[in-house]
């Protein structure tokens, strides 16, 4: 977690107070109810102590008055106490409800005349009023500790904040704790720093420009067609660039919203600066300001530059062990270098798509002959044809790889804001794409090799790509490409930013930057997704229409095995002109189908991998590299080491256990059937047990680790699993549960990949015999006949060719190829008589039908909290006698919330 020196202070001293309240309300609470019991226990008769203990709860919970009698309204006259005008009232909180109240009080004036309430009635009702007394006195006592565990995160961050101040070149005091833990990240970070500075801060001496000319004059001036589709792209971007120089006012108080929101995305700000950008935009005269003097620098864009002192860089751990290097610039020019680059990046989608859907661009065919067109109107009739012929999976493909892969980089509107590809905490929708290319591959397998008998993939990406990207290479692409000279300047200037590192302190040697972009500005991705779009169309050249699916510069091609080297010597040779290599560990091939088939001699060697998923050409699937998941079970050990407070921990584990080990074992598919889930259920287990094997102080799962944690710090014992579970809304902890999620899509997987492809050629075959019993009854639709060699009418055409071009013409295998591709929906569990009872007891409460995961309505709830919920609140209710372990008022929620918006920096 990663926090500014005044936040945590601020939220301690919050927290601080809220606990001084608290404190006050339980010294009052313990009070009143120790007044209750020594009445209660004082009482004459079980009828008195009932009717005593009922009136003290009534208060407590704020329970309107119910008086039947006189006496009970001399029991209900307020107390005299000197601290009466504190408000003691927990509505909601424990089993006993208003009505609960009324109907005692009823049955005890009943008891007054009829024999029928017994001696052991009132006892049961004794007990039941006493166990609500000791409800709201857990509520209490779990507030206080819940007070205590944001203590212990506030202070720890609190501590980090304060050590980080330290001289960073004294590694005696920055390293004092954590040594080991320490040592093992810093050799990782100065190795690959030492790997980024020598590209970095050294030029490329082996870009030829005009060879990249000649590569680029090759590829779009080689037809009538793609000669005009460029001089358009260069037409539009040479008008976008002069107007946007022109402009005169550029930014407004509207304007500067959406700009500040990119700019918070880009995981570039630190979060002091993030705080200020915030209160920026809260003050709208101030956001005016902010606006005036960005509009002043756009007017003399000419003469921007970044300043002599150096642009402070820092290395930021990722979870997959890299090290990425972000600029710490001044806040007015991140703001302005974000508006320029969202209005590139914008108009640079626009005109690559353009030129996509051009003629200039090769589109996915099956190379149907005319004849054959022919036929089969002439056999299936003009409604059925033109049904049966639009809903192929090329163009499915062609969809998906616009909508999806194509300039994946970039915004379609300003208002989207910035992507960011390469970040383990990305956006959901994001990871979802990367998922779902692994899908693709999968199910395009299982379909070439259905129909060809074999298969062929390429996967690979570029080594160093950010940081080595050659400068001569983005700005003679650029030009190529029609940007003015002026705007080239400031890219230039853009490019060669002076860097100094702030883990070198005081003596940091500022060093100018000649190679490569610049993490997370949306102007990086510009450049990057400019250059790589001339790949993308040299494959599609290449191959006559194929697709190179590319996150980024993470590339993907396959199909048969003749046309993938095609594409991969395509790629080889735009690599090559760049300046370019390709990452060896990430660059591998796969022959799939035929089982003798001849390796290539021109494709690449090595594995096709991706996370923790290494292709198993011969099973025909990804499997789990254990050898890789070990290597990170150790990590995870030295990160969750390195915390010390009970909900940073949470919040690591929830982010390495809940989501980045489950995320690189990719989100399960109907194509990859049930035993992928069931692979990566049984690598979770096992990663489980083995973090908590090598535990000699504590063996168990996770919940027996923090609970016996827990218990040596607060001395807090006998927890249930569902505190655990259950979301900080309701007193929990909010740990992540993967198991529940794949178990839940599990149960929706009901047929194999080959059995929904043996489902859709029986489909076809039944949609054939239909056809050709209509045929045989009514003839042809059309005018006029097909005749064979022998002059006789031509019989309806074969099963075989009808079948003959499926990825154009079958409807069943266009639905079966979507199919395949799902991912399966998460089965809802039931809800239980008991859990909606109890769940009633959240709207009692206070809380709004929508207020949390687990909330007062069922139908709001997502699959996982519903699953989640019901498993654990039996024990919930016997512990706490609600869902809820504490009155949301008795715990600092708004602290935790904020705290668990922020982005968790790891360690090393």
């Amino acid at each position: 977690m990663s926090t500014t020196g005044a936040l945590p202070q601020t939220l301690k001293s919050i927290t601080s107070t809220k606990i001084n309240e608290l404190s006050k309300q339980r010294a009052l609470f313990d009070k009143r109810k120790d007044e209750i019991l020594a009445d209660a226990n004082a009482a004459s008769d079980l009828h008195t102590r009932v009717r005593t203990l009922l009136d003290g709860l009534s208060r407590l919970e704020g329970f309107p008055k119910d008086a039947l009698d006189k006496d009970d309204l001399d029991l209900d006259v307020d107390s005299s106490d000197d601290d009466s005008n504190l408000e003691m009232r927990s509505p909601g909180m424990g089993q006993l409800q208003p009505a609960d109240h009324t109907n005692i009080r009823r049955f005890l004036l009943q008891g007054r005349y009829d024999a029928s309430i017994t001696e052991a009635t009132l006892r049961e009702w004794i007990a039941r009023l006493e166990k609500e007394l000791r409800y709201l006195e857990l509520k209490h006592e779990h507030g206080s500790f819940y007070s205590k565990m944001v203590t212990e995160w506030l202070t720890q961050l609190d501590e980090h904040t304060t050590s980080s101040t330290v001289d960073q070149a004294d590694e005696a005091k920055s390293t004092k704790s954590d040594t080991s833990f320490e040592n093992v990240g810093r050799a990782e970070m100065h190795e690959q720093r030492a790997k980024w500075e020598s590209l970095v801060f050294t030029a490329a001496t082996h870009i030829d420009k005009n060879s990249i000319r000649t590569y680029l004059d090759d590829l779009f001036t080689k037809t009538k067609l793609s000669q005009q589709a460029l001089k358009e792209l260069r037409e539009n971007i040479q008008k976008f660039a002069n107007n946007l120089a022109s402009q005169g006012q550029w930014l407004d108080v509207d304007e500067l919203k959406w700009v500040s929101k990119a700019l918070m995305k880009t995981d570039l700000l630190s979060n002091d600066k993030a705080t200020i950008l915030k209160e920026f935009m809260r003050n709208k005269e101030v956001t005016q300001e902010v606006a005036d003097v960005l509009n002043m620098r756009l007017a003399s864009l000419d003469r921007w530059g970044w300043g002599g002192e150096g642009i402070p860089v820092e290395m930021r751990r990722q979870l997959n062990g890299k090290y990425r290097v972000f600029m710490d610039e001044d806040l007015l020019d991140s703001l302005l270098l974000q508006y320029l680059g969202s209005k590139w990046a914008v108009k640079l989608r626009e005109v690559f798509t353009s030129f996509l859907r051009s003629y200039a661009w090769s589109p996915i065919h099956d190379d149907v002959p005319d004849e054959y067109k022919e036929r089969r109107k002439y056999f299936l009739g003009k409604t059925f044809y033109s049904v049966d012929g639009y809903q192929g999976i090329n163009e499915m493909r062609e969809k998906t790889y616009l909508q999806h892969y194509f300039m994946s980089q970039l915004p379609e509107s300003t208002d989207e804001g910035a992507k960011n590809y390469d970040d383990d905490s990305q956006s959901k929708n994001a990871l979802g794409i990367k998922h779902s290319l692994l899908h693709s591959l999968i199910t395009e397998s299982l379909i070439h090799k259905n129909l060809r008998g074999e298969f062929t993939a390429i996967r690979s990406d570029y080594e160093w790509f950010g940081p080595g990207l050659p400068h001569a290479t983005i700005l003679t692409v650029m030009e190529y490409f029609g940007v003015p000279e002026m705007w080239l300047t400031f890219f230039k200037v853009f490019l060669e930013a002076p860097l100094k590192f702030v883990q070198d302190g005081q003596a940091a040697h500022i060093q100018v930057r000649q190679r490569g972009v610049p993490m997370s500005h949306t102007l990086s991705d510009c450049f990057g997704e400019s250059v790589l779009f001339c790949m993308d169309y040299a494959v599609n050249q290449g191959t006559d229409g194929g697709i190179l699916y590319r996150l980024h510069d993470d590339f993907w091609f396959w199909g048969a095995k003749e046309t993938c080297e095609k594409a991969w010597l395509g790629m080889a040779e735009f690599a090559k002109t760049m300046g370019l290599q390709f990452n060896v560990e990430k660059t591998g091939s796969a022959l799939m189908g035929k089982a003798n088939a001849e390796q290539s001699s021109i494709l690449p060697t090595g594995d096709i991998r991706w996370g923790f998923l290494v292709l198993d050409a011969e099973q025909g699937k990804f499997v789990i590299d254990q050898a890789q998941v070990d290597k990170h079970i150790e990590e995870l050990g030295r990160q969750l080491s390195s915390c010390k407070s009970v909900f940073a921990w949470v919040m690591a584990w929830n982010g390495y256990f809940g989501r980045f080990f489950t995320n690189n074992f990719a989100k399960p598919a109907m194509c990859f059937g049930r035993d992928h889930i069931d692979m990566a259920i049984s690598t979770l287990s096992r990663i489980e047990k083995t973090l908590f094997a090598n535990s000699k102080q504590f063996k168990g799962g996770v919940t027996n680790y923090l609970r016996n944690v827990i218990a040596e710090r607060f001395d807090i014992h006998d927890l249930p699993e569902g505190f655990f579970y259950y979301p900080v809304e309701l007193g929990g902890l909010g740990l992540l549960n993967p198991f529940v999620r794949l178990l839940a899509m599990r149960e929706n997987i009901k047929h194999t990949p080959q059995g929904r492809l043996q489902k859709a050629a029986l489909q076809d075959e039944v949609m054939y015999q239909s056809a050709k019993e209509k045929f045989e009854k009514r003839g042809s639709d059309s005018t006029t006949t097909m005749f064979g060699y022998d002059g006789k009418p031509i019989p309806f055409w074969s099963l075989e060719e009808y079948t003959q071009y499926p990825e154009t013409y079958s409807s069943n295998l266009h639905a079966a190829y979507n199919m395949l591709k799902e991912v399966p929906e998460e089965k809802n569990v039931s809800a239980t008589a008991s859990f909606i009872k109890n769940q009633a007891g959240l709207k009692r409460a206070g809380r709004k039908p929508r207020d949390g995961p687990i909330s007062a309505n069922w139908a709001t709830m997502t699959p996982y909290w519903r699953w989640v919920a019901e498993m654990y609140h039996d024990e919930m209710v016997r512990t706490y006698g609600s869902l809820a372990a504490v009155n949301r008022e008795f715990m600092p929620l708004g602290v935790v919330k904020t705290l668990k918006e922020g982005r968790f920096r790891w360690q090393g």
